[in-house]
């Protein structure tokens, strides 16, 4: 009788180097090819594998098949499809941005072009927006090695999905939008305090003044889901105070400084924004007995890009330019830690 060679123990198994594995850890004959990337990446940012089709000007059923293989591949479905369009399923986003940059830096090398002038899309939120730029933009370009900025504002929602997804390379927000999402890194940038405004020719409401007397007052408020209404809640929670129903409701703090001139309304805006408006003689700041609690701004980017000099460069660049009147306003803060140690820092304060 021919004997049985004896069973190997786990770690003698050879192992061909010729196959990959995959993210479940199974054995893969097959490799993500660019065209892979394409299909993952065109889909996501289409929102379905029609659109991508007509788009990007390729056929669909090649990139229905791609994404198919590179599912496969992956040993996972990335997205939710239905009638509708194509969703990316929670578990995959980030990879989905990774599979954007990459596919990006590959778009790079073929591209001919100055290498020392690097692109970056930065998503803001409008308050933001309003507190770095024009200027920013052009500091940035005269910075060296010089850097292209392509700023895109957005809500605090619509940033996190197009951070996550790859479309874009980083993010400045609030660090209160960002408390309960992995694989982020933040960078500490500066704090922010909300404050109650009237308009200049409002005399009937008088500085400093109780935060109970102040809203018997009519209100334009943001909506609900704003950071900045939410904050304003809590704010009255705390003092017990019942809140104000709002004669209007805006989506946005550039609506409210509208409507306010020449009413006799109360509003909330950023206070580097209430400065440059006081300056101008058009809006004046009301003193109330309770402040709002101030508002992290950090800087966002995906944990694979930890180590890119470009990050760290946009940081240091934000830093300067906020400057001295920044940081009169906000106070000092938390320098730098990892999105998940700020997380801990805020709940002890909270």
């Amino acid at each position: 009788m021919k004997r049985k060679s004896p069973l190997k123990a786990p770690s003698e198994f050879e192992i061909d180097p010729t196959v990959s594995l995959d993210l479940a850890g199974k054995r893969q004959s097959a490799r993500l090819s660019r065209g892979h990337l394409e299909a993952i990446v065109w889909v996501s940012q289409a929102g379905s594998i029609h659109s991508a089709a007509q788009r990007f000007k390729e056929h669909q059923p090649l990139i229905s098949k791609r994404l198919a293989e590179a599912e496969e591949v992956l040993g996972m479905e990335l997205f939710v499809r239905s009638r509708s369009g194509c969703l990316p399923r929670p578990e995959a986003k980030n990879l989905i941005g990774r599979s954007a940059r990459i596919l990006r830096e590959l778009q790079a090398l073929e591209v001919r072009e100055d290498s020392s002038l690097r692109s970056v899309r930065l998503g803001c939120i409008p308050r933001v927006m309003h507190t770095l730029f024009p200027s920013f933009i052009q500091k940035a370009a005269n910075a060296t090695p010089s850097m292209r900025l392509n700023a895109i504002e957005l809500h605090s929602g619509e940033v996190l999905e197009d951070l996550l997804r790859g479309k874009l390379d980083a993010v400045i927000g609030q660090l209160t939008d960002f408390t309960n999402f992995e694989g982020l890194v933040s960078r500490h940038l500066y704090d922010e305090v909300t404050v109650f405004v009237v308009d200049a020719g409002n005399t009937s409401i008088t500085s400093p003044i109780d935060l109970e007397s102040l809203i018997q007052h009519p209100f334009i408020l943001p909506a609900y889901s704003t950071s900045t209404r939410r904050s304003f809640e809590r704010l009255l929670l705390n003092e017990r105070l019942e809140s104000p129903v709002p004669v209007i409701e805006t989506k946005s703090f550039e609506s409210s400084l509208a409507l306010l001139a020449g009413s006799p309304f109360v509003t909330l805006i950023p206070e580097p924004v209430a400065l440059r408006h006081e300056a101008l003689g058009q809006i004046r700041r009301v003193q109330a007995s309770r402040r709002f609690e101030p508002v992290g701004i950090c800087l966002f980017y995906r944990f694979d890009q930890t180590l890119d000099p470009l990050m760290q460069q946009l940081e240091q660049l934000v830093r300067e330019h906020i400057g001295e009147s920044i940081e009169r306003v906000s106070g000092k803060g938390v320098a730098v830690g990892t999105h998940q140690q700020k997380i801990k820092r805020l709940k002890r304060v909270s």
